[in-house]
């Protein structure tokens, strides 16, 4: 690992020309009219004159009107350094140009408590921020305007902000934001200004805004917490039980003390991390070979008899018996001896790992009166309070210092690694770095659990469905993560079921009853990308397409029919949508090409999906096309919206095609990019997303983990219409996909 805090761009294209053999491709780049700027060290900061006055919390002006914005959000692609200053700048009525953006101080936030949530999960960025962000711009834009009227002894309301400029109108007196900045961070209003309406916006959701941290992502200068050296650090590689579960028994550190650059090793346990030990060393490369070499002892404990097929019989076991009701709307028994028609399907999906690009690493320097740490999180507040507990110290003596995160998806929500790397730094009395190894980072990870659903519905002489049974089994997170709240759920866990109980909101079944029981093992679990709906959707989708084709029906039409009662009107604008841009039902494909949908609602936003699949004979599956149509109400940027809606068409495909965790001997047996494969560039199908369902007024759903949950189902309801072969267990690579 090298210091890349200096890193400019000449340097990165210089050493990226010597590793491809000598070949520099210079990369032009226009700079963005805002920035984004990167201080992970203090003493990197711009000093407080050249900053400017602070107006709230969120930003400071200066002099020359520069605005330095602080984001309270983590970025891990979600672009939150581009969409939080832009929602203050709309209230602001200020010059984008002039904006310049950094993290916001996860230790003033554990002391003063400003920034609300640091928390970056579950697509609620927007969601969560977007009305005090806008209070804070409008705030600082009254503030201004205030200080202006006072300057011209006028009445406050005839002044104009406009592009960063105050002005009287009766007269065409003109000040500048800079110049005013410093009288206006004085003023105390009298009440709070009223925000617009999604209506009255003129800079949000209008014209694609390009990412702030795309130049630093293509010159090299941007830091992950895998960058980051500090004076006088060591490295520490670790390893964990190779049981989830198991206990350190012994380590022989006798064995390797005499390796080049061997430090120590250090036993790692405690509250908030599992049992491991950390080779520790002048580099990481010294560490982890000495590590790797190590004789160590663990005690494997209860999990270590288990393995995959008994996980899964012991589920599928299960489902004979009856589930925790979570949802029951009429009589589904009773009904289901009067329908014309009976279905049945055991659907089942496996353990998936968060396979992020960046390895876990964290920095961690502890003092005698503080701790800072150097990581790429998804919670500040969390590593904040997690390196105070494990360092015996107060979260305002923690200094996280935030950085960019190369994958998120649920993973780095979690402040284990901080709390490593505090272990670690204690022990050694410096400035501590432990890093994951991409096996370590695979085999210990925190999975999407497994789940199997077994349906059962009774359709009508229309062949609709008067009665609809749903029985899901799965490895609960919420038991595990949050005993309490599973008991207080009457054992049932929410986030397993999704789309399943979810959709006594959309689709008209007169009787309904979703059950579920839990199936507990030793494997840790997480919330994984759209955690409820990547699985729920594939089944009841996928479901739904059965009984369509056992009606008699379309698809598309049936789906119609089930919507027409829909709670929200999204439904079935987003359904027409996407049919209607897709060409649905009016195109004629040769033999091996076929159109698959899905429809559902995740993080707030209803989403539809039409995808064009091509198969060859030989069981070779190419998406082509793939429509998606979604209402989330509103949106901030439209370059965020066809990233995000890309971005998880890819990590689905993957999924579907090739993910999968296997356990043998209660050890995971995937551990690389080798034997956990990703989608490659040549599979990625052309998106299309449409903006069409968009329905405005106060709704405002999450994007991030949106349409991930339909790629399943519409890409395998396509497979059906090609094959014949409903798939009913994920991955694909598994399955025998080849027609004739």
């Amino acid at each position: 690992m090298t210091n890349r805090l200096e890193t400019n761009r000449r340097q990165f294209v210089i050493t990226t020309a010597a590793i491809g053999g000598g070949l520099a491709i210079g990369i032009g780049i226009e700079p963005a009219s805002a920035q984004f700027k990167m201080n992970p060290r203090p003493d990197q900061a711009p000093p407080q004159a050249a900053r400017g006055p602070e107006l709230t919390a969120w930003m400071t002006i200066a002099p020359d009107d520069t605005i330095i914005v602080r984001a309270s959000k983590s970025e891990m692609g979600n672009d939150a350094v581009t969409y939080m200053p832009m929602i203050i700048c709309e209230e602001l009525e200020c010059d984008w140009s002039k904006i310049r953006v950094e993290f916001a101080d996860p230790n003033r936030n554990a002391v003063e408590k400003v920034y609300e949530s640091m928390r970056t999960v579950g697509s609620q960025g927007v969601r969560t921020s977007r009305e005090f962000l806008q209070k804070a711009g409008a705030r600082a834009r009254e503030m201004l305007k205030t200080a202006a009227a006072a300057e011209w002894n006028v009445p406050v309301t005839e002044i104009d902000a406009k592009k960063s400029v105050l002005t009287h109108r009766p007269t065409g007196r003109t000040l500048r934001f800079g110049e005013m900045a410093q009288k206006a961070s004085a003023v105390k209003l009298a009440t709070e200004p009223t925000i617009k309406t999604p209506d009255q916006y003129t800079f949000l959701g209008k014209e694609p805004v390009p990412r702030l941290d795309t130049p630093l992502k293509v010159n090299g200068s941007a830091v992950y917490g895998i960058d980051i050296t500090v004076p006088n650090m060591v490295n520490a590689a670790i390893r964990h039980s190779p049981v989830h579960g198991g206990k350190l028994k012994s380590f022989d550190l006798a064995a390797i003390k005499d390796r080049p650059g061997v430090i120590t090793a250090v036993p790692v346990r405690g509250t908030g991390i599992r049992d491991a030990v950390a080779v520790v060393a002048d580099t990481y490369w010294n560490a982890k070979t000495a590590l790797d070499v190590m004789p160590i002892e663990w005690d494997d404990g209860a999990g270590g008899n288990s393995d995959t097929k008994s996980i899964f019989d012991a589920a599928l076991k299960l489902l004979d018996q009856p589930g925790n009701v979570a949802v029951k709307n009429g009589d589904v028994e009773a009904t289901m001896k009067d329908a014309t028609k009976v279905l049945d399907a055991t659907y089942q999906i496996p353990y998936l790992d968060h396979a992020t690009m960046e390895p876990l690493s964290a920095v961690a320097h502890v003092t005698a009166d503080k701790i800072d740490v150097w990581v790429g999180t998804q919670d500040a507040d969390a590593a904040t309070t997690g390196a105070a507990e494990t360092g015996g110290m107060k979260p305002a003596q923690v200094f996280v210092h935030n950085l960019f995160l190369g994958g998120g998806f649920g993973r780095r929500s979690n402040p284990e690694t901080t709390r490593e790397a505090v272990v670690v730094s204690k022990a050694v009395g410096r400035p501590a770095k432990v890093t994951w190894s991409r096996e370590e980072t695979t085999r210990q990870g925190q999975y999407r659990p497994m789940a199997v659903t077994r349906f059962r519905a009774g359709l009508g002489a229309n062949g609709m469905p008067l009665a609809w049974l749903s029985r899901t089994v799965s490895d609960s997170r919420t038991a595990k993560l949050t005993p309490a709240a599973f008991e207080q759920a009457k054992q049932i866990d929410n986030s397993a079921l999704g789309s399943m109980s979810g959709m006594v909101n959309y689709y008209s079944v007169p009787n309904l009853q979703v059950e579920y029981k839990a199936s507990q093992t030793h494997l840790e679990l997480g919330f994984w990308r759209a955690p409820s709906g990547a699985q729920s959707t594939y089944f009841v989708e996928s479901f739904v397409d059965e009984l369509a084709v056992a009606a008699g029906k379309d698809p598309g039409e049936y789906r119609r029919a089930l919507l027409a009662n829909a709670k929200d009107p999204g439904y079935l604008k987003v359904l027409n949508d996407m049919m209607d841009k897709s060409g649905w039902g009016k195109q004629t494909f040769p033999a091996g090409t076929a159109q698959g949908m899905a429809i559902c609602e995740s993080a707030g936003t209803i989403v539809g999906m039409v995808i064009q699949v091509t198969m060859s004979k030989e069981g070779g599956v190419k998406l082509d096309k793939v429509h998606v149509a979604f209402d989330s109400g509103n949106i901030i940027n439209k370059n965020d919206i066809e990233a995000q809606m890309e971005g998880q068409v890819v990590m689905a495909h993957t999924a579907l095609m090739y993910g999968e965790i296997n356990i043998r001997k209660g050890r995971v047996v995937e551990g690389n990019f080798d034997d956990y494969q990703m989608m490659r560039i040549d599979e990625m199908p052309q998106v299309i997303t449409s903006y069409g369902g968009l329905t405005g007024g106060t709704k405002w759903g999450g994007i991030g983990e949106a349409s991930l949950p339909v790629v399943f189902p519409a890409i395998t309801n396509a497979i059906f219409k090609i094959t014949g072969k409903r798939i009913r267990e994920l991955p694909l690579k598994n399955h025998d996909l080849s027609w004739s």
